[in-house]
This record gives C-alpha cells, structure tokens and sequence, in this order.
C-alpha cells in the first residue's frame, strides 16, 4: 500500500539528475506544484517534463539555475527568460508525445493527481485520460496527490492503489479555465463552417473563440457525435440544445469521446454526473487508424495564417512561436481516412482591426508550416468557404483569394500573378 507523506517529504524525493513528469491539465497535483515553488533548492540538477497553458503556467526553470524543463508547447508564460539550454521544446504531434511519454523518456517520478479509491481499490484520473495513465505505469516511482474534491467520473481511466508509491494528501477544487466570449464578428464564421457539417457528422473540436463561434453555430444541428481531445465548456450547450447525442457514430455510438476536460464548474459537475462522456488517451483519440474507422468525420480547428500556397501557419506570430504543433495534423490526416471526413481550418480573414490579413501571399520565413499544402481540404474566414480538395495550385489561389478580406485581395491577385511569373521564367 502507499505511504502517506507530507509535501515536504515529496520534495526530499528529488534528487540531482532525476526527470519528473508533472501531470497538466484541469487535475494538476497543486499542492505538489507548490511544494516545488516553496522549495526551489530541491529542484537543483532536475529535469521537468509538462505542459504548459494558461491553465498550467508553470516555468519549472525559474526554480533553480540548473532546472530543465521539457515542454511540446511555448506560451508568453515560458518566453519570460526563456533560456533554450534548460527549456527544450520539443516538436511533436500530439500522437509522438504520447509516443515518448509512454514508451521512449525516461521518467524517475510521476506527480499525478487520483481521487479517493474505490471499494476495489482503484483511484480515478477524473478528467485526465490523454497521458496520465500510461505515464504512471512507466515511472519508476508514482507519487499521487490524494484529493477527496475530485470526481468520480463514470468513464475515466483508473490506477491501482498497488501501483502508487506515495499519498500527498489535498483538497482544493479542479482548475478553472474561462474561455474568453466569442467576438461579434466570429459569428459569420462560425455559420460558413457550420455549413459544412450535416446532422449526424462526428466532430473534433479544436480550443478557442473561433471554435467557440463554431460550436455556438452548431447548436442547431441534430445527432452530432464527438470524437476530441479536449472538451469545453460549449460541450454543455451543445447537449442540452440536444445537438450532440452520438446516435449516428459509426463506431463509439451515444459516447463523447476525449482526452481531456478543462472548462469551469458548469463543465466539470456535467461530467461528474454523466454516464456518456469517456475519457481515452491520445493513442485512442489522435489514432489515425481509429479516426479513419469514424464515417463523416468533420475536424474544425483555427489557424493563424495561411498562405496562397495552401500552406497553413498555427504556431507562430510576429516572429515567435506561440503553440506547438499539437494534435491539429494528426486530426487533419484522420479525417483523409474516413469515409466522407473532411477537415476544415478556419481564421477570421484579417486582424481585430482589420490591419494585417491573416491570408498571405507566403508564409514568413520566420514562421514554420503547420499543416503542409497537401493536407488542406478546407479554409474559411467570415467571407466564405474556400474548398480546396481536387484543385489545382492555381485554382487553390483563386479561392483563397476570394475568401480573403476585401481590402487585401488585389495585392494578393498581384502577389500570386507576380509568383506565376517567376515560376515560368518570365
């Protein structure tokens, strides 16, 4: 059975030389990731391995001047005295990481956070099934924070009292995280994807205002199954509308199929209280061979730029990187797979104030391609639909064109008659 310590004795568990794994998302073991920041001394010669977002915004090299810290997404939190000798980023799809974590990084202890056990002695990840699971059989030592104000979730993924070396006993509620309402004019949006979804499809939904302007359209719609890695807080929406039932999935049939959850407490008591969601790791849910198994899959994710070339840029801006890379492409290519999937990318057509158009004539060269040109099947902005499947490199242009805002689209038609020009030697 688990020894139960204090946090103080957790951290005299790190030692010079060890990689930690701290668990991310809304079930974060807090205390543990406190106890860390109030003794930054034992943080000397360790390497992290978590994810950073807003929810999660920990820089584990800000403890101690030997930390490192391996992460597969930047975010404003680590650019702060961002040092790329100790914070490595590393470039992988959502699918790899799962990869890496499970069968490849070398992981001395795993900081996890478990509900109480069960009568048979099992503890639940709650709303955590992306990588938590498969990173605690790896460790060598599982050190889990035991919270009695986490939920029991029907669908969630467990752990064996048999498999955890240490309690830390807590209590404090999940991680709140408040998306941000969507803009006015995402609303256009929104309804040009939506058309592109028929009662009874299967959705991947993407995170932000731009798939919350896409879910917001969708409510209208009847049938819907989910297949995602991360659910919002729209999910409750959409259920109640009775848009989202499930009948129709091909395979999955009347469940909600994520990785994860991270919403507010509207979300978190849904799933608490619901018998349909299941929580899958990413070897389930970003499986190109599963998704190929889901008829009339339609995945909807948000871009930052993309340029006539049909080359898509999701990671950087201004000349920084923003995000990583994710699991947007894994999706992207699942959907080639499946009987009648599609996938669409969607971007408001120019910045807030309508300065900088978000379709351009070629990605900088200090960005990076996110989604190579052969992968898109759909763009849309609020000013249409550009469907790119079965044409031509010119046609490609021609359409993206026309999607793009109105006051950029002459210098686009010239960029790309100037591009033809040099591509015949003229």
């Amino acid at each position: 059975m688990p020894q139960t310590i204090s946090d103080k004795q957790f951290v005299d568990l790190l030692k010079p030389g060890q990689t930690v794994y701290i668990q991310n998302g809304c079930t974060q073991p807090i205390a543990l990731v406190e106890a860390l920041k109030d003794n930054p001394q034992r943080a000397e010669r360790v390497k992290f391995i978590s994810m950073v977002n807003r929810l999660n915004p920990n820089n584990f090299t800000t403890l101690h001047p030997t930390t490192e810290q391996e992460t597969f997404f930047m975010s404003g939190f680590l650019r702060k005295g961002y040092d790329p000798a100790r914070l490595h980023i590393l470039p992988f799809h959502l699918s790899e990481i799962y990869r890496y974590l499970a069968d490849v990084a070398d992981i001395d202890i795993a900081c996890i956070q478990v509900a109480p056990a069960d009568n048979r002695g099992q503890h639940s990840f709650a709303m955590s099934g992306d990588y938590v699971p498969a990173v605690s059989s790896r460790a060598k030592l599982v050190v889990a924070e035991l919270n009695p104000s986490l939920p029991v979730c029907a669908g969630a993924p467990t752990i064996s009292a048999d498999d955890i070396d240490y309690y830390v006993e807590s209590d404090h509620d999940l991680l709140i995280w408040t998306s941000r309402p969507p803009k006015d004019e995402l609303a256009a949006l929104g309804r040009n994807v939506a058309s592109l979804v028929d009662d009874g499809d299967t959705i991947q939904m993407g995170v932000g205002t731009a798939s919350d302007a896409v879910l917001a359209a969708l409510t209208g719609h009847r049938d819907l199954g989910i297949h995602t890695g991360l659910v919002p807080d729209n999910l409750v929406d959409m259920v109640e509308a009775g848009a989202i039932t499930g009948a129709k999935k091909s395979i999955d049939k009347g469940r909600i199929i994520t990785g994860s959850a991270m919403g507010t407490e509207r979300l978190y008591d849904f799933i608490a209280h619901s018998d349909v969601v299941d929580f899958k790791p990413v070897s389930y849910t970003h499986n190109a061979n599963i998704l190929g198994r889901i008829d009339n899959l339609r995945v909807v994710n948000s871009a930052v730029e993309v340029d006539l070339f049909c080359q898509v840029n999701c990671e950087y801006m201004g000349g920084q990187q923003i995000a990583g890379i994710g699991g947007q492409l894994d999706f992207v290519r699942g959907a080639k797979l499946a009987k009648n999937g599609l996938s669409v990318l969607a971007l408001q057509a120019s910045t807030g104030k309508g300065e900088v158009s978000r379709i351009v004539s070629r990605i900088p060269q200090n960005a990076l391609v996110s989604v190579p040109r052969s992968d898109a099947d759909f763009i849309v902005t609020e000013h249409g639909i550009a469907d790119l499947r079965f044409a031509t490199v010119n046609q490609r242009a021609e359409r993206l064109i026309a999607i793009a805002a109105p006051q950029f689209r002459d210098k686009l038609a010239d960029d790309w008659e100037a591009a033809c020009r040099v591509a015949a030697g003229k």
